[in-house]
């Protein structure tokens, strides 16, 4: 994850914004988001109804995976025996 975010930050124009997003001033995060509601309604502008296409048939793909891995979490856990029941507690009495 940390190698996706370097790569992020250098991309030219969008690196700066969202450097400053993360380090800059507190209302940078607002005019960030502002910046991509402007670009998104720009690409519908200029592409329209394909641009939108493209964009739910993505965030479905991204839904769908992260979905995914959020209930598949059981799986990849590491280090425990996740199939082995915990041992009841001793009862007094006899035992064997």
């Amino acid at each position: 994850m940390e190698t996706a975010a370097r790569v992020a930050l250098r991309v030219p124009v969008f690196g700066w914004f969202l450097k400053d997003a993360i380090h800059g001033a507190p209302d940078a995060k607002y005019y960030f988001m502002a910046n991509l509601a402007v670009c998104f309604i720009a690409m519908i502008y200029f592409f329209g109804y394909p641009f939108l296409i493209v964009y739910a048939l993505t965030a479905t793909a991204v839904a769908l995976v992260s979905l995914i891995i959020l209930t598949a979490s059981d799986m990849f856990r590491k280090g425990e025996d996740k199939d082995v029941a915990p041992k009841p507690a001793a009862r007094g009495g006899r035992t064997r």
